[in-house]
């Protein structure tokens, strides 16, 4: 992502975006939206690993007619709900709104530890909260929840699961995460990706039922295309999201597309881009979603109209149709990288000679990484997180982040000899050679 781009959108909360390696958990609660163009329904809940400190519903009521009594409406059974934010709280059984597994937490659990992963699998009960929000002005509502779920789950030591990012939080990860008001969208919002059966990936958001707005998705992307589609996704959960619940953009001009993201091109060379109605898939969120019509892009294929699309507005000049043209040529040295490095495994066993590197590039949570590596154990590749460098070019000044990869997310390797020879890379290579010099 360039720096304008970067500082443009005030991205400083992706730690959150990450990828699973199948379809999202889906909670047994789990059902379809039914759109109203004046209301917005979610839901948080709250686990216990294995029981309550106290009784939930009791402390949730006191804490709700103490503090939030102002800014939320408690909904007793079936009323009519005028204009406002509401609030019901119900105590359901386990059996009834199983927990996430242990499994699933590894990628989208934060701040528990293994024992707690394990624990809340026995979870005797869970505290729903159900909020409803007709004709909403802003979204002081969502702040109130996000305040409203960390007072319960702290003072009944809970953890919080968002229904809507299909996210499990302790308290603290909550309030560091949710509660600060700073890159609103992003910190409310998750992006979920996974591989296809194709090899390619399908990357969709979730949260915006959350912010009154649909979801989106894009898919049959490779792995080459990760960080430009990341941009993309980035930008249209934030602009779709930024002119206030009920009130999402769809389409932009040449003209707007142009101020947006800063781009040089005349106006008139920067094609409209819109959004159209997605068919889901299971495990998507429980809300519209919409996806950009890259059929109406100049190309021959899907492929290269995708590309020609993320080219002009996030990669200017960034040879990504060549990438996409030569895409099996890529997957095939990526292939080939993999079964060459099962040859390097040795050189760890017996000890790397002086100035002797071997480094791998793997797929960790959400980006592309290179690690140094230090062990190598059955499947698992262990290393030292090469940092990249900032816009100054200079290296971060922090501890080397320890990572453990398994082989299968590895796309290439990087052989440095002890006498300063290269081996490896080829995938970087290839695409090098189609960006213009």
């Amino acid at each position: 992502m360039s720096s304008r781009l970067f500082l443009l959108i005030s991205v400083l909360a992706f730690g959150l975006w990450s990828v699973v390696a199948t379809a999202q958990e889906v909670t047994s609660e789990e059902k379809k939206a039914s759109p109203d163009p004046n209301g917005i329904y979610f839901q948080l809940a709250i686990y216990y690993a294995p029981k309550p400190k106290m009784d939930p519903v009791k402390e949730a009521t006191r804490l709700f007619d103490q503090d939030f009594a102002t800014r939320l409406t408690y909904r007793a059974g079936v009323v009519r709900l005028t204009e406002g934010a509401y609030v019901e709280f119900r105590e359901v059984a386990r059996e009834d709104y199983a927990p996430p597994k242990v499994e699933y937490l590894k990628h989208k659990g934060f701040g528990l530890t293994q024992e707690q992963s394990m624990q809340l699998q026995d979870s005797s009960t869970v505290l729903v909260l159900d909020f409803f929000v007709v004709k909403p002005k802003d979204y002081n509502y969502v702040v109130a929840a996000n305040e409203l779920a960390f007072a319960v789950a702290a003072a009944t030591e809970g953890f919080i699961w968002d229904e809507e990012t299909r996210e499990l939080f302790a308290p603290t990860s909550w309030r560091n995460v949710r509660l600060p008001v700073e890159n609103f969208v992003f910190a409310n919002t998750s992006m979920h990706a996974y591989q296809l059966p194709s090899k390619n990936f399908r990357t969709v958001s979730f949260g915006m039922r959350k912010l009154g707005s649909p979801d989106v998705m894009i898919t049959e992307f490779t792995s080459a295309f990760w960080d430009p589609v990341s941009e993309m996704m980035r930008f249209l959960v934030y602009q779709i999201a930024a002119a206030g619940p009920l009130n999402s953009k769809r389409s932009w001009t040449g003209d707007e597309l142009k101020v947006i993201l800063k781009l040089t091109a005349p106006a008139e060379e920067i094609p409209r881009l819109a959004l159209i109605p997605a068919p889901s898939e299971p495990g998507d969120p429980r809300n519209t979603i919409l996806t950009v019509d890259f059929l109406e892009y100049p190309g021959k294929t899907y492929e290269e109209k995708q590309a020609y699309a993320i080219e002009r507005y996030f990669r200017p000049d960034g040879g990504l149709i060549k990438v996409w043209r030569e895409r099996e040529k890529l997957m095939a040295l990526s292939d080939q990288a993999r079964e060459s490095l099962k040859t390097k495994k040795d050189l760890l066993t017996k000890g790397l000679e002086e100035n002797e590197q071997l480094l791998v590039k793997a797929f960790h949570e959400d980006a592309y990484l290179w690690l140094r590596l230090k062990d190598w154990r059955g499947n698992a590749l262990s290393g030292e997180q090469i940092p990249d460098v900032d816009t100054h070019g200079q290296v971060p000044d922090q501890p080397a982040k320890q990572i453990t990869v398994a082989l299968d997310q590895v796309f290439d390797y990087l052989h440095v000899h002890s006498d300063g020879r290269e081996e490896g890379n080829e995938t970087g290579k290839l695409i090098r050679s189609l960006q213009p010099k």
